[in-house]
């Protein structure tokens, strides 16, 4: 089978690589800083173990990720090199189309809990959360396929962020319940924060908490607007409006 398109057009050269298919899902977890690959297989769970297994490694025969030691020296993670981190705009700029050229293309079986709530992870302010909060979502309208995930929970801690699905055991601080289109709608900025809360999407618990996790996971902020599609490229999306940023950080 031919992998490549014979031609020595720089646009065919990048396409042999950037247009295999999950290759610029897996270019955006390594640019969300996700090195490991369970981390990058949770962030792209639909891709069998082995297919991802065979991508890093044509990546890395591409010079486009190397792996390093961890610096605890217990096993590998992928690094983005040179020329890997190069295509950061690249990926910037699909999902800026996105935004704008592909939200009437969203299907209902696109809308996975998992990926959403990963999603809040990957957008997490750390800096902000100074002790361990637990926030529980509790989703309806959630595709027949992915009912498993239907309840999830986001554990934010100092030290990291990460999600369960199954109760992780401590207790719960605030409960998130909506509809997952809604969820969908304000994560990608085609609805406000402030126009679903208490009405679309519910937030219950301690009072201040119900205050300040949404803003640790910004769903008070609009993505390429507040914060950018893809980490390190500056670049403002033309079809949203400016949110208002409560207060962020716990007393």
């Amino acid at each position: 089978m031919q992998s490549g398109y014979d031609q020595f057009c720089p646009i065919a050269k990048t396409a042999e690589i950037m247009a295999t298919r999950w290759t610029p899902l897996i270019l955006r977890e390594l640019m969300a800083d996700h090195r490991a690959f369970n981390d990058i297989h949770r962030g792209v769970p639909l891709i069998s173990r082995a297919v991802l297994v065979s991508r890093l490694r044509e990546l890395e025969d591409q010079g486009i990720v190397e792996r390093r030691v961890r610096s605890n020296g217990s096993g590998k993670e992928y690094w983005l090199t040179e020329a890997g981190e190069a295509l950061r705009a690249i990926i910037s700029e699909m999902g800026h189309w996105g935004l704008v050229h592909a939200r009437d293309a969203i299907k209902p079986t696109d809308l996975d809990p998992f990926f959403l709530v990963w999603g809040f992870r990957k957008r997490a302010a750390g800096e902000s959360i100074t002790r361990r909060v637990v926030a529980r979502f509790e989703f309806s309208g959630v595709p027949s396929n992915r009912t498993k995930y239907r309840i999830l929970w986001l554990v934010l801690d100092p030290g990291g962020v990460d999600v369960c699905a199954k109760d992780p055991g401590f207790d719960t601080d605030v409960i998130f319940r909506g509809n997952i289109a809604d969820f969908v709608a304000v994560y990608l900025g085609h609805a406000m924060w402030r126009d679903v809360e208490g009405k679309a999407i519910t937030v219950e618990g301690n009072r201040e908490l119900c205050r300040l996790v949404p803003c640790w996971i910004r769903l008070d902020k609009v993505v390429g607007l507040d914060f950018p599609v893809v980490r390190g490229i500056k670049r403002q999306r033309a079809d949203a409006v400016p949110s208002k940023a409560p207060p962020q950080s716990l007393p």
